[in-house]
C-alpha cells in the first residue's frame, strides 16, 4: 500500500487504488496553506417541557463534517507540468473524472477515500469531494491559489491500515446423546471457540466479519456486548463462506459473494448498522456445529478516530 508522507493527502476516487489518486501536500507541488476540519453537523430532538423550566434532552446524531483546504499550486516558470496543467488533474479528480471509467459521483451511495498523513499517523475520510475554485492571473507566473472541501460520510477517521484476527473451529466433541434432551436432536458436539482482538483509535469501529464452513447455524459472539446468530436452518458447505459487512458504504450479508442471506438472522441477532468492536480488548466467540473443526471466523477493523 502506498500511503502519503507526513502532512501528505492524497484523494482516491473508486475504482482506483492507493497511490494511483491525486495527491497533494507535503512532497508534491500542491501546497496546503491550511486545512479546516470543521464541527461535524448534528442533529438532536431535544423537546421543551411544557410543564417547567428546561428541556428535554432525546437522541443527538452527528453527522459528516467538511474539510475546506486553502491550497497554492506552486510551479517554476516553464516547469512540466504547468501550473495550469497540475490545477487541470485536481479539478478532475475533484469531480470524480480522472478514473476513466465514469464519474463516481454519479453512483449512488458510492464514497471516495480521502487519505492523509497527519503528524506520521495515516487515517482515511470515507466522502466525496464537493466544491473547488481557482484563483486566476497568476497562472503564467506558476501559481494557482485555490479552494477545495470534502464532505465526509461520518464524523469519525479510520486507520489506513486493516488490523484482523482468525478463529479456528475444533470438533466438538464424539457425539452421541446428551441428558437433559432437547429437541431437535443432534448426535453431533456443538463447537465454540474464541480469542481476544485488540482495537486502537479512541471511538468504536465497524467489525466485519467472514465466515468460512463447514459449520451449522453459526454465532458470533462479541463477549458481554452482542451476538450476531444465524438462523436455525442455516449452515456453510466445505466451500462456502458467510460474508458481514457493516459499514454503511457497503453493507452486505452475503453468502458466497453473491447471494443475499439478510433474512437468515434471527430477531435477538444484532442488528448489521450496530455490529461495531469499542477500543480496547474485545473477546470473541465463534459457536456453530462443525464436526470437521475447520471452519473458522475472520475479524477485520480499521481502527477509528474522533479527530484527524
Amino acid at each position: 500500500m502506498i500511503l502519503p508522507p507526513d502532512l501528505g493527502y492524497e484523494l482516491v476516487n473508486p475504482p482506483l487504488a492507493y497511490g494511483s489518486g491525486f495527491k497533494f501536500g507535503r512532497g508534491t507541488k500542491v501546497y496546503v496553506a491550511h486545512a479546516d476540519f470543521g464541527s461535524p453537523d448534528s442533529e438532536v430532538q431535544d423537546q421543551p417541557n411544557p410543564l417547567s423550566d428546561g428541556i428535554s434532552f432525546g437522541r443527538d446524531y452527528l453527522r459528516g463534517r467538511l474539510i475546506t483546504f486553502d491550497i497554492n499550486i506552486r510551479q517554476v516558470t516553464g516547469g512540466t507540468p504547468s501550473a495550469h496543467d497540475i490545477y487541470s488533474s485536481m479539478e478532475a479528480s475533484w469531480f470524480t473524472e480522472d478514473t476513466y471509467v465514469g464519474a463516481s459521483r454519479l453512483t449512488p451511495g458510492e464514497v471516495s477515500e480521502l487519505v492523509m498523513n497527519r503528524h506520521g499517523t495515516a487515517k482515511i475520510a470515507y466522502g466525496r469531494p464537493r466544491n473547488i475554485a481557482a484563483t486566476t492571473g497568476r497562472v503564467n507566473a506558476g501559481w494557482v491559489p485555490v479552494t477545495a472541501s470534502f464532505q465526509t460520510l461520518t464524523h469519525k477517521f479510520y486507520s489506513a491500515e486493516w488490523d484482523s484476527n482468525t478463529i479456528y473451529s475444533a470438533p466438538g466433541g464424539s457425539g452421541g446423546i446428551e441428558f437433559p434432551l432437547e429437541f431437535p436432536l443432534n448426535t453431533v458436539g456443538i463447537s465454540a471457540q474464541d480469542d481476544v482482538v485488540l482495537v486502537g483509535g479512541n471511538t468504536e469501529t465497524w467489525m466485519l466479519s467472514t465466515i468460512y464452513g463447514p459449520i451449522a447455524q453459526p454465532i458470533i459472539d462479541v463477549v458481554s456486548y452482542y451476538k450476531i446468530i444465524t438462523s436455525s436452518d442455516f449452515s456453510l458447505g466445505p466451500y462456502d463462506w458467510l460474508q458481514i459487512d457493516p459499514r454503511p458504504w457497503c453493507r452486505k450479508m452475503l453468502k458466497n459473494g453473491t447471494i443475499n442471506v439478510a433474512g437468515k438472522f434471527t430477531q435477538d441477532s444484532r442488528r448489521i448498522s450496530m455490529q461495531t468492536l469499542p477500543p480496547g480488548t474485545n473477546q470473541i466467540v465463534l459457536r456453530g456445529t462443525d464436526p470437521t473443526g475447520t471452519a473458522k471466523l475472520v475479524t477485520t477493523w480499521r481502527d477509528a478516530w474522533t479527530t484527524w
